[in-house]
């Protein structure tokens, strides 16, 4: 069975707000992050012992922890770039992008990845913007 992936993991709800609380602390105390906004090396070793010190029997391992920042940062971008046309709009009372059902059809003719952020609630997604957007830059004076 070599080369043979494990199974995923199913994340409950809790484990995913203690992963996105801690990978939010990390951005914010800008330790565990460069210049340019990626991650330094040993980050994900760091967020596997965290989740595993409150999660012990979950059996997460490093490339879950991997493959659910990778989902979050690519459904946040295909917001945000939804956000940037004309037509979507956040609806923050209901965590999802909202637009005219005649605006979705000609954006999804165009941008078939974006299909899965329709009708769909992100409410995570204010905190994957601390985590995955850098912030603009201060104009210097």
């Amino acid at each position: 069975m070599a080369g043979r992936r494990p199974p995923r993991h199913n994340w409950v709800q809790a484990e995913e707000i203690l992963l996105i609380s801690v990978l939010k602390s990390m951005v914010e105390s800008q330790l565990w992050t460069t210049s340019s906004g990626h991650f330094r090396p040993g980050y994900l070793r760091y967020l596997k012992r965290i989740i595993d010190s409150d999660f012990p029997d979950a059996a997460i391992e490093e490339w879950h922890v991997e493959a659910k920042i990778k989902k979050w940062r690519r459904t946040c971008f295909i917001i945000v770039n939804l956000l940037d046309h004309p037509g979507f709009e956040w609806d923050a009372s209901q965590n999802m992008v909202v637009a005219e059902d005649d605006v979705w059809t000609a954006f999804l003719q165009v941008n078939k990845q974006a299909r899965e952020a329709r009708d769909v609630q992100f409410p995570l997604f204010d905190d994957w913007r601390v985590c995955f957007i850098p912030p603009p830059e201060e104009p210097e004076e």
